[in-house]
């Protein structure tokens, strides 16, 4: 091969690698039911301090409406809008330059960097994603058809026996009557799953629901507080109340609840 066709080939690879890089351009949409509670104010909060966890830079706040950009070693850079309501956000693609834009296509780097401004905002709104897709894959969802309801204080009692609770933290459900002084704290939220296979859907259950007290429990005393309330089960962005059960989804093979609670301390 001559050096004139080695530099021809070279040429030809990099602008093959190079278009590999280009990619349809993503606009994040995430919606949540109104079960959830989140406030106005909540979801401004969690948009503007994922924003800046993840250095991107806030042009602009207003009701409903976010502006940021994000500039990469100078060279690259990126603007979004970014609406949002309490029940949904958006990240919408605005404006670049070093992202080689074009006919509705970009640099993939652009994409990664919305997908983790995403996953920071639904961490922030105690939305785990990993936890989410991982709940999506079939092996999770298999025979899980309906889900199952459990007594929450039976849980408790047997994960106090189990010697996974202390007594140092008192649960208290989504309506039950709370201690006359209660300091609210941040919100928590606890996945757990276990082996389905050779058990009961509901000894499965108790056991998921144990693993999830017992996360629970330890989130407390970190944030210096005894109590966890307005306990709720969630499934797929929604939550059930109940001031005496509990939900799982009692799979096949897999076995799994979810709970979501504000950290308190009571007197």
């Amino acid at each position: 091969m001559t050096q004139f066709h080695r530099i021809a080939a070279l040429l030809a690879l990099a602008f093959v690698l190079g278009g590999c890089t280009s990619k349809p351009v993503y606009n994040a949409k995430e919606e949540f039911s109104p079960n959830l509670g989140f406030t106005q104010q909540q979801m401004s909060r969690a948009i503007v301090t994922a924003l800046n966890d993840r250095q991107w830079v806030v042009q602009s706040v207003r009701p409903g409406m976010i502006k940021a950009a994000i500039t990469v070693r100078g060279r690259h850079h990126a603007e979004v809008d970014i609406p949002f309501t309490p029940t949904s956000f958006e990240i919408d693609y605005r404006s670049s330059y070093g992202l080689d834009a074009k006919d509705g296509k970009i640099h993939g780097n652009y994409n990664r960097w919305v997908n983790r401004l995403r996953d920071n905002v639904l961490k922030e709104l105690s939305i785990n994603p990993d936890i989410e897709a991982v709940n999506n894959l079939g092996i999770i969802k298999q025979g899980a058809d309906e889900p199952t309801y459990l007594s929450f204080r039976e849980g408790v009692k047997r994960a106090t026996d189990a010697g996974l609770l202390d007594g140092s933290v008192k649960f208290y459900l989504a309506g039950e009557t709370l201690p006359k002084q209660v300091r609210k704290l941040d919100t928590v939220s606890s996945s757990r799953k276990t082996n389905g296979s050779n058990k009961s859907d509901e000894d499965a259950c108790f056991w998921a629901l144990q693993s999830a007290l017992a996360t629970l429990q330890n989130a407390a005393k970190k944030a210096d507080a005894n109590a966890v309330i307005n306990i709720a089960s969630v499934d797929q962005r929604d939550l059930y109340k109940d001031t005496e059960k509990f939900q799982c989804r009692a799979g096949l093979v897999v076995s799994s609840v979810a709970l979501r609670g504000d950290l308190a301390h009571v007197d």
